[in-house]
């Protein structure tokens, strides 16, 4: 079989970066419907009840970072969205494609919010924008990250 054809063996995701991607994926379902920040809780007591399966599958911390980044996010949601326009430059927000806002909420969190290291989350937020966003959805990621890194000096 000609190798551009056979399947590519994704890397198991693990640790942090599985939860990381349940919580953008839960962003994700409230900013394409357009909700406000308390349905985001309720979005994730939905998710808890139906969702056994996986939640079997993670561990304590994996679990208690899903939880605490929810929780943080819809308690700052609206001073998320506002760090997140004031350094899009000539781009309305309305226009920003919803996987990448959803990416730049859950970054700007852990930067803003959490005081994690921009390196670590900007290089797995942007493997999550080539992963569920077009060609150019992790340039663009990368390119707010790096304003939002930027104006926090």
């Amino acid at each position: 079989m000609n190798k551009n054809f056979e399947e590519q063996e994704k890397k198991a995701k693990g640790g942090v970066r599985l939860a990381r991607e349940e919580v953008f994926k839960l962003v994700f379902g409230v900013e394409a419907t357009e909700s406000a920040s308390e349905e985001l809780k309720q979005v994730f007591d939905i998710y808890l009840q139906n969702s056994e399966e996986l939640i079997g599958t993670l561990n304590e911390n994996q679990l208690e970072f899903l939880k605490s980044s929810i929780d943080g996010i819809a308690e700052n949601y609206d001073n998320i969205k506002d760090i997140i326009k004031k350094n899009t430059q000539n781009w309305a927000y309305e226009r920003i494609g919803v996987v990448e806002r959803a990416l730049l909420i859950v970054a700007t969190y852990e930067f803003i919010f959490k005081n994690a290291p921009i390196e670590v989350i900007a290089n797995e937020i942007i493997e999550l924008a080539k992963e569920y966003g077009n060609e150019k959805s992790y340039e663009f990621v990368n390119g707010i990250l790096a304003n939002i890194e930027k104006s926090k000096k």
